[in-house]
């Protein structure tokens, strides 16, 4: 018997220990290297649960993704190796913040993503990376 519920509480403990990336996610710098690395993989179905629900986002989102989605086999291999380089974040106020940052494939181009916290979530409001207004 005793065996039995301790063999049950190694497992049970096992499987809670098996988190997913995604779940650690509570500041604007995880949910940002979680979003931008399921974009550099084309994970684009995790990476859209992390942009703002607005139809302009929506809109940007599927713009980008077709546009990505369109590159070359070599090329998208290569962004899936890429590793992130955060070059600067800069928090505007509690709930809102600027990460600056680039890839290992393309270090030459950098990219700002604008985090925005919605009742206690980060998330990426995409229309700051495309026009540049805040």
């Amino acid at each position: 018997m005793k065996l039995t519920f301790l063999l049950s509480l190694i497992f049970c403990l096992a499987i809670s220990s098996c988190n997913n990336e995604k779940k650690s996610t509570n500041t604007d710098i995880e949910v940002a290297r979680v979003f931008i690395k399921d974009i550099l993989e084309s994970n684009f179905k995790d990476a859209e649960t992390f942009v703002l629900k607005e139809e302009t986002n929506q809109q940007f989102f599927e713009l980008f993704k077709k546009e990505f989605e369109s590159k070359s086999k070599s090329e998208l291999e290569s962004f899936k190796n890429a590793d992130i380089i955060i070059n600067e974040i800069s928090p505007l106020n509690d709930s809102v913040s600027i990460i600056n940052y680039s890839n290992s494939f393309k270090k030459d181009k950098s990219n700002k993503l604008k985090m925005v916290r919605i009742n206690g979530q980060w998330m990426v409001d995409l229309k700051y990376t495309f026009s540049g207004n805040l």
